[in-house]
């Protein structure tokens, strides 16, 4: 077993298949040696059956009788193989005994049947038919013997015969399975090849493989759609890694440079002070920037259990919006809120409330002064649609796709950050994909327009 292991799929196919070659082969030709044999005894049987019923004929004569009895040669010609035996007898004598090769005569037992035996102790290849009849109030036994020398010797030739054209048949088989099964995976090897060349190197490499093989084709094409994902999300972690070492660097390099002024000479307490507010405002940032990075990495590898329950939505917004009253009021901007009293979801409330927040920052954050706000809640028969829109705030077409891809910003200026250091949209469209939904953006006639899909159990 380890060693067909170590084996490739062609040579183990090869193999299966020279396997069940033989298997077929040899049972053919076993079929048919033993359908030959029994029609050679079928007809030896049948040889010896008219001899009894020949002689049968001649007893029912008494003169026929008397006549073989004086001249037991004369039945000789008529039986005409020096091989063969023939017997007649009369109670305990011999009326005709025709036996050249002086066989030793086993016990027959007296039958009105014609029976069959073969001689097995003296002569295996001897057969015999025998049969009792009764002629004029006398038992007469008949007895046909045949050697089989001639059958054997024909039966020999046929089985060497069966025998080296299912080994000719087995070997032209196993090696027309070795060549179907090397052709057949000749893409495979191709295939490998061509896959052994990609490297973190070479990870715009695709595999083309020219084969009419509809498996390997559709292989080859599921490989090159892997790889592609697989080079997506590599350029991701790289754009990534280098944004999070950028967002990390800038605030050290703030701290570090604020550090080395202050002990370039003698501070105030007052003047350390206030150095200490300012690096702890870095730190509360950058504590939120790794949470928030946590956070989106364990909601894609599904690290998070949720922990649902009915969330009616109205008082759910309601103490969102509560929230950022002051920051409208400062803005005086207006929100205008549908939602139904009665509506709930299942769902996780800390996180909705979550997303939803981000929303609500995003548009307040991004909005006009003055301007307007709407939160609408829909509902259909399989969703729930949060949508908030803000009013005369457009984003160009060619950022909508990338707007939440993590540290994605419209605006380029890295001032202008929020706290999450542009992982906002990044954390809502985690959050929507752990409650098995999505968001979505898009420009609409009075503005930006954003919507949270969530799977609709009331």
């Amino acid at each position: 077993m380890k060693i067909m292991n170590r084996l490739s799929l062609a040579s183990r196919l090869s193999i299966a298949f020279s396997l069940i070659s033989c298997v077929v082969f040899i049972s053919i030709g076993g079929l048919s040696y033993q359908s030959f044999r029994e029609m050679v005894y079928t007809q030896q049987d049948k040889a010896l059956t008219a001899r009894i019923k020949r002689m049968e004929v001649f007893l029912t004569d008494a003169h026929t009788i008397h006549i073989l009895g004086k001249y037991p040669k004369l039945y000789e010609n008529m039986v005409g193989h020096e091989d063969s035996i023939f017997i007649v007898k009369e109670s305990n004598k011999d009326l005709i005994r025709i036996n050249p090769l002086n066989i030793k005569i086993p016990r027959l037992n007296y039958s009105p049947q014609i029976q069959y035996r073969n001689n097995t102790t003296h002569h295996p290849t001897t057969r015999f038919a025998f049969k009792s009849i009764q002629f004029g109030n006398q038992d007469y036994q008949l007895i046909a013997g045949q050697q089989w020398y001639g059958a054997n010797q024909i039966l020999s030739q046929y089985f060497w015969k069966v025998a080296f054209y299912s080994g000719l048949g087995i070997v032209l088989s196993s090696l027309l399975g070795f060549m179907v099964g090397h052709y057949l995976f000749r893409s495979m090897r191709v295939l490998i090849a061509e896959t052994s060349k990609i490297n973190v190197q070479k990870l715009n490499h695709r595999i083309e493989v020219e084969s009419t093989n509809v498996e390997v084709q559709q292989l080859s094409h599921a490989m090159n759609q892997m790889l592609d994902k697989i080079q997506d999300d590599y350029q991701k972690l790289a754009q990534f890694s280098e944004d999070i070492a950028h967002e990390l660097r800038t605030p050290l390099n703030n701290l570090m440079g604020q550090t080395q002024i202050m002990l370039s000479h003698a501070r105030t307490t007052d003047e350390l002070e206030n150095l200490l507010y300012s690096h702890l405002e870095e730190y509360e940032r950058l504590t939120k920037l790794i949470e928030s990075m946590l956070f989106i990495a364990r909601s894609e590898h599904r690290e998070y259990g949720l922990d649902k329950k009915s969330v009616n939505l109205k008082q759910l917004i309601k103490n969102i919006t509560d929230y950022f009253d002051c920051l409208i009021d400062e803005r005086e901007m207006s929100l205008v809120i549908h939602v139904m009293d009665d509506l709930n979801i299942v769902a996780n409330e800390i996180w909705i409330q979550r997303a939803i927040a981000n929303l609500m920052s995003n548009a307040v954050l991004h909005g006009k002064e003055g301007g307007e706000i709407t939160l609408e809640v829909k509902q259909n028969d399989a969703d729930c649609v949060i949508k908030i829109v803000t009013h005369n705030v457009f984003i160009d077409e060619k950022h909508l796709s990338h707007l939440f891809d993590r540290f994605y910003q419209v605006d380029e200026s890295r001032h202008k950050r929020t706290q999450t250091g542009g992982l906002g949209l990044a954390i809502v469209k985690s959050i929507m994909q752990l409650h098995g939904g999505s968001v979505e953006v898009a420009n609409q006639t009075e503005g930006v327009a954003f919507k949270l899909i969530l799977p609709r159990v009331c």
